[in-house]
């Protein structure tokens, strides 16, 4: 059974391999991507099926060079498997709503499956080495991705982009170096804590992981400018991979916090705390101000990282599972919400129309658009709704004040993205026709509905599709 868990590698690195084959401006690629991720969730799928209990886990292990010092071993369980799914499926959501012209863009999607192959490998991952390897194996893609389908006016936003990046990706080296070096050879990811170094070194593997993973996040004072980032990306798949970049943050935390954390650090955390809440206040205030709804829902995602962050920090393992599920639903609501944006501005440029009542305009594309709004919301609709009441009331009996501070920046997010949509729907200001206005498609609505009977029956239990 390992071996699927090496076919999870595979598969993605031969639609790498088949993408760059195909012929330019054709739609060989875009098939290619789809049958691909396709391919990874039905693997996932039926490993989730093999794993039957919470703690079970299977490994592949490989022994590179013949060396035990250098073994490379992979491994997934159902919370693993669940972060995938949701990671393919927000990908394949963002495939969706590619315009005819993105679908013939072949670099990008060569570029997106390598990304899916990185993401993977870093989920999968459950040593030091690999770990890495895959960490910084995400940065490239990502880059091109925004040089390629991005509209950035300012080039230092990506050169501060690719400087704080790589720093973290250097931080991250060095915490790698010194665990090798310390347990003589590549050290399990759960067995960081039973390495035996100086104290002064096990706080500077802490400090430079944790560097590594806080400059995914945007977090104060680390690269929250991120936002103009971005909204500049007008590709459905390159916004969503772009704002997929903090979930490795979230992710490296998850891996490191509970074994790579010494005591003496342990002893800092009111001080991340109060500079994650902070954050998340400050952000939500902002997304509140802005009238463009990409940069709200930047501000929406940024916030529920750092609400998983903290929830990571602050709460004991045992809600965990309940950080995966609303994370598993976030990413899908995320997407979503992404692609119909795009549409609707697409077709705001195409008509030369207002963005004040489209919504009116495009009745399928409406009542989609309204529903993953309230699920962003925070009504409840879906399993998100549960599993944040139940981290929440966790972090109130954590600390009364951390509780309110978390729930006050969920609900003023919430306020935005519904005044938002008022605002697409408000007639005032436009000046079309209703018949001229193309709604979306028969074909993208059968893929949003399909999604939305998948949240809808993960309301009632998250792994519905397994057990």
């Amino acid at each position: 059974m390992g071996e699927m868990v090496l076919l999870l590698l595979i598969i993605p690195l031969l639609g790498c391999l088949f993408a760059l084959l195909a012929k330019k401006n054709d739609l060989n690629a875009f098939y290619v991507c789809i049958f691909t991720l396709l391919c990874n969730i039905f693997s996932v799928l039926f490993l989730l099926s093999e794993v039957s209990a919470p703690e079970a886990a299977i490994f592949y292990v490989f022994n590179w060079l013949g060396n035990a010092g250098t073994s490379i071993t992979y491994g997934v369980d159902i919370l693993s498997l669940l972060v995938l799914l949701g990671v393919y499926m927000s990908v394949l959501i963002g495939l969706t709503g590619l315009s005819a012209l993105q679908r013939k863009n072949k670099m990008s999607l060569l570029l997106s499956l390598y990304f899916v192959w990185n993401m993977t490998g870093l989920i999968v991952a459950k040593d030091i080495i690999s770990f890495y390897v895959f960490f910084v194996g995400l940065l490239p893609p990502v880059f091109m991705l925004l040089g390629v389908c991005g509209n950035l006016k300012k080039i230092s936003m990506l050169n501060l982009f690719f400087i704080f990046n790589f720093a973290g990706v250097l931080s991250l080296l060095a915490a790698a170096v010194f665990t090798y070096k310390f347990y003589n050879g590549n050290v399990l990811l759960q067995n960081i804590v039973l390495t035996d170094m100086p104290t002064r070194v096990g706080v500077c593997v802490w400090i430079g992981a944790c560097l590594a993973f806080l400059v995914r996040i945007p977090i104060w004072p680390f690269h929250y400018w991120i936002s103009s980032v971005s909204v500049s990306v007008k590709n459905p798949v390159a916004s969503i991979i772009t704002n997929m970049l903090p979930l490795t943050g979230v992710w490296g935390c998850m891996c490191f916090w509970a074994s790579a954390v010494p005591p003496s650090i342990k002893e800092t955390i009111p001080l991340a705390v109060v500079l994650g809440l902070l954050t998340i206040l400050f952000i939500a205030l902002i997304g509140l101000a802005h009238n463009d709804f990409m940069r709200k829902l930047f501000s929406y995602s940024t916030i529920y990282y750092l609400f998983f962050l903290l929830a990571v920090i602050v709460l004991e393992d045992k809600y965990r599972a309940n950080v995966i599920y609303s994370l598993f639903t976030f990413m899908i609501v995320h997407a979503s919400l992404s692609v119909l944006d795009l549409i609707a501005d697409r077709v705001c440029e195409e008509e030369h129309c207002s963005y004040h009542g489209i919504l009116y305009y495009m009745p399928r594309l409406s009542r989609l658009f309204a529903f993953f709004v309230f699920i962003a919301a925070g009504l409840p609709i879906s399993s998100m709704f549960w599993n944040n009441f139940v981290i929440i009331s966790a972090m109130f009996r954590y600390n009364f004040v951390v509780g309110i501070w978390c729930i006050s920046a969920i609900a003023l997010i919430g306020m935005a993205l519904l005044h938002e949509l008022y605002t697409m729907y408000d007639l005032r200001g436009i000046g079309i026709n209703r018949d001229e206005v193309e709604d979306i498609s028969d074909r993208k609505q059968t893929v949003f509905m399909a999604v939305i009977v998948i949240l809808f029956l993960s309301f009632f239990n998250p792994l519905w599709f397994v057990f």
